[in-house]
């Protein structure tokens, strides 16, 4: 799976360099916050992630892109009983829960002469959610590549002196589908970092 983080990195980076038209790499911290299923799990909210993306702008007010992300949730759980099928097993409890969603979208911004560029966004794509479970030496792991929906939120502050950079602060809501392995583990994050623009 990091190897395919990385890849990735590397292959956005690339094509935001190249990029010939307005383009803008987005480098974000996401704190999560589980929904549905992955409340039910894993009540903690994520201090533990990374979120980037490279948009390129096909006209003023339209982007279209791609997103790779990566949240860890974690919460520890005194004494209770883990049923998989038909065993179960009593202990302390360490759940993890490691979200990458992997996401194509577009985003609609609203064009203003001031330094803040309201946005909204949509996408699709997909959510690979890896679930380990440990007790003590044991460990229980479930893992699935899931069906993801993408709305999202937010707004540009460009800087005065220099409008390549700006500040981001969003809110994106990562809603999975269930699989046969998993149900779906949908959350949502709050979004704040950086915007690295070329073009303007």
């Amino acid at each position: 799976m990091k190897k395919i983080f990385f890849l990735l990195l590397v292959v956005v980076c690339t094509k935001w360099v190249q990029a010939q038209h307005q383009s803008d790499f987005i480098l974000s911290y996401p704190i999560g916050f589980p929904m549905g299923n992955l409340k039910d799990y894993t009540t903690k909210t994520s201090f533990r992630g990374i979120n980037m993306e490279f948009v390129k702008h096909v006209k003023p007010y339209l982007g279209v892109g791609l997103e790779l992300g990566w949240n860890v949730f974690y919460e520890r759980v005194d004494q209770k009983v883990y049923t998989d099928g038909s065993q179960s097993i009593s202990g302390v409890q360490y759940r993890y829960t490691n979200a990458v969603p992997i996401i194509l979208g577009v985003k609609y911004y609203k064009q203003s002469s001031s330094m803040a560029e309201p946005y909204i966004g949509l996408g699709i794509g997909t959510l690979y959610a890896d679930r380990s479970t440990d007790f003590g030496l044991y460990r229980i792991s479930i893992d699935a590549w899931q069906f993801c929906a993408r709305p999202e939120i937010g707004v540009i502050l460009h800087a005065k002196n220099d409008p390549t950079i700006g500040a981001l602060i969003g809110l994106k809501y990562y809603a999975a589908f269930n699989t046969k392995d998993l149900d779906g583990q949908s959350y949502l994050t709050i979004n704040v970092g950086f915007v690295f623009s070329t073009g303007r």
